[in-house]
């Protein structure tokens, strides 16, 4: 078989397994997404602050979980038997230790916050590293083998199943427990279903030199992991005892809210950027093509959602979660505007790794780190608004350091991405500027109040002046995206 079949058969199994899994897992986010917002009229802020406050060093130790190890099971080319066993083997010792740090920390984390409630809520939530090795090695499996679809599959029934129990929990009056449950729930079903979709189960062993190498590797990736997520709840952490729990649930459901689309989304594709890209990374020119037409793609979908929340915020918030989340508004609407920038930054990093390059990954995510810690740090004396107007400036400032360190691994360019970018940017700015002129007209005509109706109109207004912009003005881009959504044409990658 030669290179060009070789690359077309890949380009074949990752597009037929990324379309399903773009199915299940885009159903499963929506499913997710209605509860979260029906969750959070049940939710008082106390509650997300408590939340906020247990996520934040949580988060942290489960990238510690799988110490990279799964990445470097997609990216290694051969995988003998002793290697799969020694990585079981030491996730089993990684997470038994991390299940008494969180344990045992629960009392540190209630004395730091000033919160007793901490430590009870701590103890119950740790039981989630004893799951960890059970999905994260038959996840890096499916994976490897491009399965992406029995994977989402599993992930599908996990989350649709947990965001059931939180909602009913949280109706019943269960609170910040409603949460913790929920998660609970999500990571047991998710251990027991791959056991049957992709039956691993081996005896562990602790042989270090059958997997130093992949150690090496996967440190490099978590690290940059954690302090991607260390910068991402640096204001929890620093703001936390400034605030206090109803200011920093106030900005907790800001963040979540404004990073909803991304989070929605990105689970959907960054399982399959990572060992999609692995496939060429000895082909940097193949490579930066896909990177061109798939950030092309996926800015289509999210661009819009994300420049659009930020349009609606004051109607949004407002209407969907209740007057009590009134603050959330214009903060709400400031950060979704730098979302857009944000997914760049995070399509670029796993492809970096993928490609060899883990350093300039971990480099990118160092920098935002190092340049968010300052703003923070004056932004928490001035409340919601500083922190969000510290996480705005490094989101615009890191966007471009990461593509300029891409230019060491990929033949691309700031041009190159402002190209794959602009459809969705033209597109994006002509619908916020139409829905802000008959946002403002209609304000003008009948008064500033809010309902669902008015919601839903402004929702259908701004898609529908979106998809005749890319209709009009990238007709034949529009007509492959979607041929390439239903299977029909894979012109668009190939």
């Amino acid at each position: 078989m030669d290179k060009q079949q070789h690359q077309s058969d890949i380009t074949a199994k990752v597009l037929y397994g990324a379309r399903w899994s773009a199915m299940l897992r885009v159903t499963g986010q929506m499913v997710s997404w209605l509860s979260t917002i029906i969750v959070v009229r049940f939710i008082r802020p106390e509650d997300y602050g408590l939340n906020a406050m247990l996520e934040a060093p949580l988060e942290l130790l489960m990238l510690l979980s799988a110490f990279g190890l799964d990445l470097a099971l997609v990216r290694w080319k051969t995988i003998e038997q002793e290697e799969l066993r020694s990585v079981f083997g030491w996730l089993l010792v990684i997470n038994g230790l991390l299940f008494l740090v969180y344990f045992f920390g629960g009392s540190v984390m209630a004395a730091y916050f000033d919160e007793p409630r901490l430590e009870s809520l701590a103890q119950v939530l740790a039981f989630v590293f004893i799951l960890a090795p059970f999905r994260v090695i038959p996840n890096a499996l499916l994976d490897r083998n491009l399965k992406f679809k029995l994977r989402a599959l599993a992930e599908f029934i996990a989350n649709i199943s947990a965001a059931i129990a939180t909602l009913v929990l949280a109706i019943l009056g269960w609170g910040v427990w409603a949460l913790v449950w929920g998660m609970l729930i999500n990571r047991i079903l998710l251990a027991v279903i791959l056991m049957f979709l992709e039956p691993w189960f081996i005896m562990p062993s602790l042989n270090f030199s059958a997997v130093r190498a992949m150690m090496a590797f996967g440190g490099v990736l978590s690290l940059g992991g954690a302090v991607v997520l260390i910068t991402d709840k640096l204001a929890t952490l620093i703001a936390g005892p400034v605030l206090g729990a109803e200011l920093l649930g106030i900005f907790a459901v800001t963040f979540q809210f404004a990073l909803l689309p991304l989070a929605k989304m990105m689970p959907v594709i960054n399982p399959i950027i990572f060992p999609a890209f692995s496939k060429f990374q000895d082909q940097p020119g193949v490579a930066t093509y896909y990177l061109s037409k798939s950030l092309g793609i996926v800015s289509l979908a999210l661009f819009p959602v994300m420049i659009g929340l930020a349009c609606i915020a004051q109607e949004f918030v407002a209407t969907v979660l209740g007057n009590k989340w009134t603050a959330v508004a214009l903060p709400l609407a400031l950060l979704s505007t730098v979302m857009p920038f944000r997914m760049t930054t995070s399509f670029l990093r796993p492809v970096l790794a993928s490609m060899g390059r883990a350093d300039l990954s971990l480099k990118s995510a160092v920098f935002a780190l190092v340049i968010l810690l300052p703003l923070v740090l004056v932004g928490a004396h001035y409340g919601v608004m500083g922190l969000v107007m510290a996480m705005v400036v490094t989101e615009l400032i890191v966007v471009f350091l990461t593509i300029g360190m891409s230019k060491a691994v990929l033949h691309t360019s700031f041009i190159g991405i402002a190209r794959s970018l602009r459809p969705a940017i033209v597109g994006s700015t002509v619908m916020a500027a139409c829905l802000m002129a008959v946002k403002a007209a209609f304000v003008s005509a009948f008064g500033g109040s809010a309902s669902l109706g008015v919601l839903l109109i402004e929702i259908s207004f701004g898609a529908l002046v979106y998809f005749l912009t890319l209709r009009i003005l990238y007709g034949k881009l529009l007509d492959d995206t979607i041929r390439l959504f239903l299977g029909r044409n894979r012109g668009l990658i190939v």
